[in-house]
Order: structure tokens, then sequence, then C-alpha cells
């Protein structure tokens, strides 16, 4: 029996430490690492089962060449040189017919590690593959966050301890930042309370001293209206606005459209609750806000953000041990990225498709068509906005497709050729976060089983296939590591402590703002001089969108038990969750005829799906929720959620709209083909 230290690889702001227990070259259990500052011992439920993912009977342990049709899962076993000589030939005959922009890499989260999820990105560059922009995730956020704050930093997570009030603003931080939950319970024994706004009344909500429920994507109203309201009672810092904000006198003439009454017309919450919830925080002495990333995920999304961290500039809560606001701490990690994107390697500008229109670009004939396209770290079939339109594009029998993946998953089913991947624990990897300030090195815990290998692997072996004789495919993937991070050469302890796989900080996120914020102007802006050459209003502001037809507004939150789809693979996980469920307000459902709990149909003009319908008031009315997103094979008829969601962008940053999207529910028959 050994102990080996290693990192959460999956898509969570924790980013924790893992204490594996090894014995015989097998995985026997994972643990919290007790001395990492920010997981202290705790695992989630998740990861806490993380032997019986890497184990599961759904791994991928070798290549595959498809000889079945597309979509029907048939496949040969073939060696490693032979899928690679198949690849790099369809490649070079593509490129000579078709020009290199006809090759296109659809790239995910599967891996969070710094190398490992860029690893492809030389050897499409190098290529001159068609590049990608946006993703499903928080691009909107990123941008929304930036145009007031100027970087990817806010207050220390763990500083939360020391609150007197903390907003969690859609995010469900019992499920997927569970650490920075528990720092906060520490300020809750001495008495410090915690407000929930979400659209449903999930875990946290549940843990909540005040639950206010909210319409999907009308948090900037809110937000609006408490701005309204701390002006208009004079619960702000006058001083604290001078001396460190801009645009203050344009901010509050705008603030006078959004009276409480109007945004409890616009947001479902009260008026008197509007001015309750600002009075509370401008009178609190360190108010913290959490925003979660699910905000974003509309065509309101980056506005929403923006809006929401203009707050703590009234107030001075940046400034105030214990408060501020908290996106993403990306910002804390000093990294030379150029060091594995090598954009230095393109032949020239290429053409630049939105990711999160995987269907769109596959479908799309009116320009030149993709013609072969590799998929590494995401299974799109399942989790891309317009699922009926990804299946049909990879049905193209002129498209040859290429994925990098760990288990046999519904987009793998498509796929030409199919490589085995490594999980994190049988590959090298850096990882940082952004939900705390720790720096980790992850080495492999176990051999990669069968034949699986990393993205870095592939990636270098299919460049010096194509006959690519830059360093970038050669170089042993520690000593990527000196050019990622230079101060850890300059640092010779930084240097030693990171060589030992101590944790490490590279950068106190505690002094972020002490001289100011990294914006053009140096302070948090109000206004934003910027926001108006890139044609968005300068003022944080309510967008009007039109709504598609459809009577209750979605909502497609991860699950507490299985995420997304990463562990779609760990049974246990899955009987934990369930069954695909769709969470509906009883006078929802009445209305159409149903009156308990069963299966019915879930449907808009994209398609539909059958999914489990739970009754419950913790949803409002209007709103309906379905928690995951589950592999075909687990629903009644074999269809994801996401057949149902657009492919609509956010207003900024090309990000994914998949809290934006309508539905109607009707009566169904269907039961689990296990039923």
């Amino acid at each position: 029996m050994k102990t080996v230290k290693t990192v959460c690889p999956h898509d969570c702001p924790d980013t924790c430490s893992i204490v594996a227990q090894v014995e015989e070259g097998r995985v026997i259990s994972t643990k919290g690492d007790p001395a990492h500052p920010f997981t202290r011992g705790a695992l989630c439920a998740k990861v806490i089962r993380y032997s019986e993912r890497i184990y599961s009977p759904d791994r991928l342990l070798y290549p595959l060449r498809r000889v079945g049709a597309k979509g029907e899962g048939r496949f040969e076993r073939i060696s490693w040189d032979e899928a690679l000589d198949e690849i790099a030939s369809r490649l070079k005959q593509t490129i000579q017919k078709h020009g290199s922009e006809s090759v296109y890499c659809f790239e995910g989260s599967g891996n969070m590690g710094i190398i490992q999820m860029n690893a492809h990105s030389p050897f499409f560059h190098k290529l001159g593959a068609s590049q990608g922009r946006g993703n499903l995730c928080s691009p909107a956020a990123d941008v929304g966050w930036n145009y007031t704050i100027g970087a990817m930093l806010g207050s220390r997570p763990e500083s939360v301890k020391q609150t007197d009030l903390f907003l969690v603003w859609g995010s469900n931080m019992a499920s997927s930042n569970m650490h920075m939950l528990a720092f906060f319970k520490e300020a809750k024994k001495h008495g410090a309370q915690m407000i929930v706004i979400d659209p449903y009344k999930n875990r946290t909500a549940k843990q909540a001293d005040w639950y206010i429920p909210i319409r999907p994507g009308t948090d900037a109203a809110l937000a609006l209206g408490m701005m309204h309201v701390l002006v208009e009672e004079g619960l702000i810092n006058q001083a604290y606005i001078e001396k460190y904000t801009l645009g203050f006198p344009e901010l509050s003439e705008s603030l006078a459209d959004y009276t409480p009454e109007r945004v409890e017309q616009i947001t479902g919450v009260p008026a008197e609750d509007v001015k309750r919830l600002a009075r509370m925080y401008g009178q609190a002495r360190a108010p913290f806000i959490r925003i979660g990333i699910g905000v974003s995920r509309s065509r309101r999304g980056g506005m929403s953000i923006r809006t929401i961290s203009c707050l703590p500039g009234l107030v001075g809560a940046f400034h105030k041990t214990g408060g501020g606001a908290l996106m993403f701490t990306s910002g804390a990690f000093p990294i030379n990225m150029e060091a594995i994107y090598r954009t230095d390697l393109l032949p020239r500008e290429t053409r630049i498709l939105d990711n999160v229109r995987l269907g769109y670009n596959l479908m799309n004939q009116d320009v030149s068509p993709i013609k072969c396209l590799f998929v590494t770290g995401s299974n799109p079939v399942l989790s891309c906005p317009d699922a009926g339109m990804v299946r049909n594009g990879l049905l193209r029998e002129d498209l040859f497709t290429v994925v990098h993946e760990q288990f046999m998953t519904d987009t793998v089913a498509y796929a030409d050729i199919v490589l085995p991947a490594t999980t994190s624990f049988e590959s090298f990897d850096v990882f940082k976060s952004y939900g705390h300030t720790y720096l980790q090195k992850a080495e492999p815990v176990i051999p990669p089983l069968g034949e699986a290998r990393s993205n870095y692997d592939l990636y270098t072996a299919l460049g010096r296939r194509m006959g690519y004789t830059e360093d970038i495919f050669s170089k042993p993937i520690r000593d990527l590591v000196w050019d990622l991070f230079p101060s850890l050469q300059t640092n010779e302890t930084l240097h030693d402590d990171f060589q030992q796989g101590k944790t490490i900080e590279l950068f106190n996120i505690d002094d972020a703002f002490a001289d100011g914020f990294p914006t053009p102007s140096g302070k948090l802006e109000f206004y934003s001089e910027q926001m108006k050459k890139d044609g968005y209003p300068p003022l944080p502001t309510y967008l009007e969108v039109d709504e598609e037809e459809g009577d209750l507004h979605l909502l497609t939150p991860p699950a507490h038990f299985t995420l997304n789809t990463s562990f779609g693979g760990v049974e246990a996980l899955r009987e934990k969750e369930g069954k695909p469920t769709l969470q509906v307000h009883p006078v929802d459902a009445a209305v159409r005829g149903i009156e308990e709990d069963g299966w019915i149909e879930v449907y808009n003009q994209r398609g539909s799906v059958q999914l489990w319908a739970r009754l419950t008031d913790e949803i409002p009315p209007g709103t309906a929720v379905a928690e995951g997103v589950w592999w075909s094979r687990d629903t009644p008829d074999q269809k994801p959620i996401n057949l149902l969601t657009s492919d609509r962008l956010t207003d900024m940053g090309w990000g994914s709209t998949l809290h934006d999207n309508r539905i109607s529910i009707r009566k169904t028959q269907s039961k689990l083909p296990q039923e």
C-alpha cells in the first residue's frame, strides 16, 4: 500500500487536492488532502468514489476503428500505429483537397490541467485548422466581470469566514463549491447570515437564512434595484466611491428607472424584499457576494455579471476584511500560456468558428465545410446545445471524426477512429484553479490502463507523424512547466516547493486591489468607455430580449452526484441521482393534466425528450429544472436534455445560453428500458 497525492481535474472551482491509496498498482480509495489549505481533507460525493470511475466497465482501453454505421457504435480494435497512420493520411488528403480550414477541433473541459487541457493547440495551430472561440462554460462571465473589475480576481475565497453577510447569487455551492461554503460556516458560528438568490431552491438555498427566488435571467434588474435603494437611502460609502470608482454620477442618474416596484415586475422579487435585501447589504459590516457561473448562461449573461460586480463598489466591500465579491480566481496564476498555445505556429490567419454552435458548424454547407473533426475532452453529442443538429452533423458520411476519450460515450458512437485517453490519475499535469489560489502538481498515480494515452502524448505523437519538427512536439512534458511558469525558475524556494509537490501560491490575492483596480482607468468602472467602444451600453443595465415559444423556462444546472456527463460511467452515482428528472411546480403540472410524479414529454420547436416529472414547490411557477446531462442509454427515449436547448450565443464572449430556453410539457406513458 502506498499513498500518492494528486488533483481533481473536473470542472469545479475547488480543484481539490486528493490523497489516493494505491495497492499493487490499483487505486483503492481517494480522500481529501488534509494538508491542503482549501481542500482541508474533504472531497465531494463524486470524487470520493473516483476509483469506480477509473475502473468503470465503460472505460476505453484500446484504439478502435468504426466498422458499423455512424452512430451504431460498432468498432474493431486496431493498434496505435494503425490509428495514427490513418489519421495522418486522412488529414493530408483532406488538406490537399479542401484546405486546412476544413479541419476543426472541438475541445472541452474534460481535463482542467493546464497542459493536458490545451495540448491540442500547437498541433492544430501548426496545421492551420479552423479555430474556435467561446465555450459552453463561462466566457460571458469573464468578459462581464472584466469590464467592471479589470481582471479575473476577487476577494480571497477563504476570507468569507470573516464576513457578516454572504450573498450566494446563482450558485449551488453545496454541489459545486462545497469547500468555500465550509469556510462561510465558520462565519455563521459568529452570527453571519447567508442569503441565496436563485431561480430554484437547490441544496444551497435550503441552507440559507433567507432564500430569494428570482425569474431566470433577470439578475441585473435585481442588482440595479438594490443600487437604487442603496443610493436613495444613503447606504453607500461616498469616500470609497470617489477614491476607487469611476462613473458614479452617470450610474446614479440611470438608477431612477429601477425602482423596487419596477424591479418586482421584472424579477418577481417583491418590492419590499428588494428594499430589505439592499438595506441588509448596505448596512453589513463586510458583505461578500459569490456569483455563480449559471448567471452568465443567458442572452443577458455578460451584462448580468457586469452589473452584480458593481455592487461592492458602492459600499467599499473589496477593501473590507471578509467582504467583496468573487467570480473566479483565474487571474491569480501568472502563466505564460503562449508556451502551450503556440499561436506562433499558425501559418496565417485562419477562420474562427463559434464553439457553442457545433451543430451549425457541421451542417452549414454555405461555406467551406468541415471535413475532419477532432473531439478532445468533451462529449458534445450530449453536452452541446441543439444536440439534434450536432447528431445530424456527425452522421455526415463525408465527415471524418476522431474522438479521444476515456469512456464509451454517446459521441464515441459517431467516431471513425476512437483513441483511448488517460484519466488524470494516469498522466502528469499542473493545475491552477478558478476557485482558489493554489498551484498544484499532479504526478501519475498509476500507469495508464490498457493502451490509453494522455492528450499531450497523443498530439505530440501525431505532430511527429505529420513531420512537424518544432520543439513542442518533442519536449518532455515536465520541461514545459518552466516555460509556463517562469517564476518557478527564478524563485528558488517556489521551485523547490513545487518539485516536492507542495501547494504554492504565485500571487497574493489579498493585495489585488490595494492600489486600485486593473481596469483602463485603474478604478472599479461603473461607467466603461471600453464597453462603449465594443458596442455595449457603458453603464450596467437590464437588457430586454424576445422570448421564444414555450410555457416554462428551462434550467439545466449540474447534478449533485454526476455533475454534467463526466460521471455517467459510475453506476453507484447514477443510482444516487435516480432518474432523468424535470422538477416542476404542482400548479404548472396540474393545468396540463399532470397530477402526480411520473413520466412526461418535454418539448419545444427543437424536439422532445421524456423525463420523470417531480412535482415540487421548490420550483417557482413558470420555471422547470432538469439537473445534469444523462447518457442516452439511461433515458427512456435515448434523447439528451440538450436536444431542447438553443445554440444562441450570450450577449458577450460567445458563450452558451443553456439557461435561457423555453419548453412545454404533456403526459406520456414511457418507462426507462430497465423498468
